[in-house]
């Protein structure tokens, strides 16, 4: 019962991050809100569990264990980033605040990052993971650092507080990298740990039919 299981859970996953980027930006323009690293985070989320939902129901080609790994580690800091420092301050995504937006805002900060664990947590092969992978992982959340920075000295809008040239100044945003990048360094190695803690969960082997010898 483990593979269906872990497809439908799969499956849920895609469509929650899918339903929950269509409602907070269908009052905006998506291609506009590609910007925001919540955004891409959960479309890495939905593309790549879409993914892991068909391989598991087939039974192979699953995400390689870098891919799948990261996807749970970038959709864990939308949800830490935003919960921690972000929520209740003046600073949204979008301006319309409809009910729809704020269900949408709770799929892509919340739902999604939880359901994305307990999926790496109870159907994902174990013990596959490198201590330098919290070091890799790091790759793209940095490119999206140059990223929001050369598109933020060029159109001179920001899409974070803690990134804001012109708020905190080059010595404030670059403490605020070094803060950030340390802590989703450590939170990469908190994964690596636990990853490396549980079971492997390989398939048991099956019993090898009798073979009849011949008289």
């Amino acid at each position: 019962m483990r593979r269906p299981a872990a497809t439908l859970f799969r499956i849920a996953v895609a469509l929650a991050a899918a339903v929950g980027i269509y409602l907070s930006t269908k009052d905006g323009s998506f291609t506009g809100s590609l910007v925001y690293f919540t955004i891409q985070s959960n479309v890495v989320v939905a593309v790549v569990f879409a993914w892991a939902a068909v391989a598991t129901a087939c039974g192979a080609g699953h995400p390689p264990t870098w891919l799948k790994g990261g996807t749970t580690l970038y959709i864990a800091i939308t949800g830490l980033v935003y919960n921690l420092v972000l929520a209740g301050q003046p600073f949204q995504m979008t301006a319309a605040l409809s009910d729809t937006w704020e269900l949408g805002n709770q799929l892509v900060h919340l739902v999604t990052p939880i359901a994305a664990a307990v999926d790496w947590l109870l159907f994902d092969e174990h013990r596959r993971f490198r201590w330098a992978s919290a070091l890799h992982w790091l790759a793209y959340p940095f490119g999206y650092l140059a990223f929001a920075l050369i598109r933020g000295a060029l159109l001179d809008r920001y899409p974070y507080p803690f990134l804001d040239v012109n708020a905190l100044g080059y010595g404030g945003m670059a403490l605020n990298v070094v803060i950030y990048g340390g802590a989703f360094w450590l939170l990469g190695l908190a994964m690596v740990a636990v990853d490396r803690a549980l079971p492997r969960r390989t398939p048991e082997p099956t019993t090898p039919t009798p073979q009849r010898i011949a008289a």
